[in-house]
């Protein structure tokens, strides 16, 4: 299963779709909704963040203890479309 599917599937399961925001997914499964993309030293690096449309953003650097360094987005084109969500 993708990251997208993952995250399509715990949307549905706890009722969060149409709320906006993203499902936070790692190892292949949801984990939590947050209402924007923010604070990665929160998650572990390799945790992957979804959107409702799809888009996705890595959380990258750091370590398990302390966090994720930041998101990156997967797709340069993400970056543009979500320009107004906070990346650290």
């Amino acid at each position: 299963m993708t990251d997208i599917e993952a995250a399509k599937q715990w949307r549905e399961r706890f009722g969060y779709v149409g709320r906006a925001g993203v499902i936070v997914v790692y190892d292949g499964e949801g984990q939590s909704w947050v209402n924007e993309l923010r604070n990665p030293e929160h998650w572990r690096p390799g945790c992957v963040a979804v959107d409702e449309a799809g888009n996705t953003w890595t959380a990258v650097a750091g370590d398990e203890q302390n966090g994720a360094s930041m998101w990156m987005p997967n797709d340069a084109n993400t970056w543009t479309a979500k320009k107004s969500m906070r990346t650290s």
